[in-house]
């Protein structure tokens, strides 16, 4: 969970049909009515079977937070620091996400190459530009405010930061139950994602802690288009 330093909305629709079990999967132990097969996937793959489903889903709602905390001196109980929220919606480069990091916030649209920036007072002045406060800020291109919010403009980096830091396995299928729990961690769980039973294995829940914070995300509405060009005129940018 470290990495991170961030549920799909269930239908009442018949789930939907399986695809192919996953590469490596032993067929005769596989039932394809049993779901998606990622509890057959060996551990170091499993990561890689989500996050390759997170990158063909196109758009989705994630909202969530991590809370750091520290430890002020050895001897001292572990203490609850700075929280850093989003909400998210969109895909990688086409995206309307608010951003919260202790007292400092910000509201960022990405489109068509272009970052639309709405920030707070305490937001300005962590980027040496106070005067910007409450004003819109424009600029082409959006790789510097990704590399400031990373992992949480992307949606597979930030299923990637809570994947890779540590061992995980999968829960055998429960019932009638539309999740799979992957537990992260090996002998003390740090975390658990769960993810779609039927179908592309895609994210809905994740709560993890151990001694750096505590995090939980929901995932909500894969695949449904946002209108990110009316957001974008929300924050429109200053003539001139």
């Amino acid at each position: 969970m470290a990495g991170i330093s961030a549920s799909l909305l269930a239908g009442c629709a018949q789930a939907p049909p399986p695809p192919e079990p996953p590469a490596g999967v032993d067929l005769e132990s596989y039932d394809q009515a049993d779901g998606n097969g990622l509890w057959l996937v060996s551990g170091e793959d499993i990561a890689d079977e989500v996050l390759a489903a997170v990158r063909a889903a196109g758009p989705v709602h994630a909202a969530g937070s991590f809370t750091e905390t520290t430890r002020p001196d050895p001897e001292a109980d572990l203490v609850r620091g700075r929280e850093l929220s989003v909400d998210y919606r969109g895909r990688p480069g086409s995206f309307d996400a608010r951003l919260r990091s202790g007292s400092s916030s910000a509201r960022i649209v990405v489109d068509d190459g272009v970052a639309h920036v709405l920030g707070n007072a305490a937001y300005a002045e962590t980027i040496g530009a106070p005067e910007t406060a409450g004003e819109v800020v424009c600029t082409v291109g959006a790789e510097p405010v990704l590399d400031r919010w990373a992992p949480m403009l992307d949606p597979a980096d930030l299923v990637s930061a809570m994947l890779t830091s540590a061992p995980l396995a999968v829960g055998d299928p429960v019932g009638d139950a539309e999740v799979l729990e992957i537990v992260i961690g090996e002998g003390a769980t740090v975390g658990v994602l769960t993810v779609e039973r039927y179908g592309p294995p895609l994210p809905r829940t994740y709560i993890a802690a151990d001694e750096s914070g505590d995090a939980s995300f929901t995932f909500a509405e894969w695949g449904a288009e946002v209108d990110i060009a009316a957001a974008a005129q929300d924050l429109a940018c200053p003539e001139g």
